[in-house]
């Protein structure tokens, strides 16, 4: 499976996934946007508004609420007493549809979420009257898109619905029968409204195993959903490319059910839109080696076709970025000088997607420091980067909304000179 899950690496407590391409191996990455106009989006506020009260009466799938179009198929396999269901809605998202293969707990988990009672929780999803973009078909990657007008960082590129969710538990073939788990994919498949199941059957599924099962391995994307991984498969971002220094980011929100993609830095017309597959801390040729084995194809990208030369010291570059975010849980001791090498490193190598996780190390050294005016800069900075690359609700982002605000009253205000004052008690 593919599965690009969203932001991948950094800080500690950053190295999370946010819709990647589903590939088993700890180099695939995860996702995150800036708030669009007010007139193309609910505000931040408002999408933090979706009351969690919401998901807090269950809700049957055999009652009269329930979303699902008929009665879910439900398979148990040996060597287990968990049932396996398909659950199909023609009506979420406008029409859209949506089949999900999973628990009945996780089925009911799922369907009390905003994006199944709250129909404003999906303004403006899976709609775009004018896309700041065109589908070609490209020299040796077959189609793509490419940008018809100028986009800047945090401009939406594209937010779409899942077609299909597939439970990770359920796709463990050590104790799953895989002819029926490709039996219940075909189900989920097949329960798809007419014009979605279209958009499915157009995705890419190299010969291996099933038409059905081909396209989702080769096109699925690694979600959370209440701490619980699943694959999910978004049509539209299959038509992005990979690119190891992509200029668009994307992440998965779970509360609306909804991927987006924005773009990472300036994206002029007549430009390939790219997002990344794997971690861009990689150096060349385990880049090379990682998207060969697992995509089939050799990238071409500029970094990766650079004069050798300047490939390996992109590669020394990478290598000290990956020493220097070892310290990121020592912000309380750690210099800023040393986050804004980590900052500037970033930069030549035109990471733009992970260095929202630098800026946020600098505003906490700066803060530790008791630098005002450098905790706030390097807080804004952070917010807007790790917004587009993590999404609306992440916990770092809310870190730094508060230091940006208000850095006098955060823990890490003048930890440093703390931290001094108690070494220098115990001496």
């Amino acid at each position: 499976m593919l599965l690009l899950t969203a932001a991948c690496v950094l800080l500690t407590s950053t190295l999370t996934s946010a819709g990647q391409p589903y590939v088993n191996s700890p180099y695939v990455c995860a996702s995150a946007p800036l708030p669009l106009p007010l007139c193309q989006r609910l505000s931040l506020e408002e999408r933090d508004s979706f009351s969690q009260a919401s998901l807090a009466s269950p809700v049957s799938s055999n009652s009269s609420s329930s979303p699902w179009a008929s009665q879910p198929e439900c398979h148990t396999f040996e060597n287990t007493t968990q049932s396996f269901c398909v659950y199909s809605s023609h009506a979420f998202a406008n029409s859209r549809g949506i089949s999900i293969l999973t628990t009945p707990d996780r089925a009911e988990y799922i369907q009390q979420l905003p994006a199944f009672i709250q129909p404003v929780a999906l303004s403006g999803v899976n709609k775009q009257s004018s896309p700041p973009y065109e589908e070609r078909q490209l020299p040796g990657k077959g189609r793509g898109l490419i940008a018809n007008k100028t986009l800047y960082r945090g401009d939406r590129i594209f937010a779409h619905t899942p077609v299909l969710i597939l439970d990770a538990d359920a796709d463990d073939f050590e104790y799953m029968d895989e002819k029926k788990w490709v039996k219940m994919e075909n189900e989920a498949t097949d329960r798809l409204p007419p014009r979605t199941r279209e958009l499915f059957w157009e995705l890419f599924g190299e010969p291996v195993l099933d038409p059905v099962a081909d396209r989702i391995n080769k096109n699925a994307f690694e979600i959370e959903i209440d701490e619980e991984t699943h694959y999910a498969v978004f049509p539209e971002i299959a038509r992005l490319n990979h690119d190891c220094r992509p200029n668009a980011a994307y992440f998965f929100d779970s509360v609306t059910l909804t991927h987006y993609v924005h773009a990472i830095t300036t994206i002029n017309p007549g430009t390939e839109i790219t997002i990344t597959y794997i971690d861009p801390h990689l150096p060349r040729r385990q880049r090379l080696r990682l998207l060969s084995s697992s995509w089939g194809f050799n990238c071409t990208c500029s970094l990766c076709s650079a004069h050798p030369r300047l490939t390996r010291e992109s590669d020394s570059r990478l290598a000290q970025i990956t020493a220097l975010t070892q310290h990121y849980d020592e912000w309380e001791t750690a210099s800023s000088e040393m986050a804004l090498t980590l900052i500037s490193l970033y930069e030549q190598e035109r990471l733009y997607v992970p260095l929202g996780s630098a800026y946020r190390f600098a505003a906490l050294t700066f803060c530790a420091e008791g630098n005002r005016w450098g905790a706030i800069k390097y807080a804004r900075l952070a917010i807007e980067l790790e917004t587009l690359d993590s999404g609306f609700r992440d916990p770092n982002v809310r870190l730094m909304k508060s230091l940006a605000e208000q850095p006098e009253k955060q823990s890490c205000w003048l930890k440093r000179s703390m931290r001094t004052e108690e070494n220098a008690a115990k001496v």
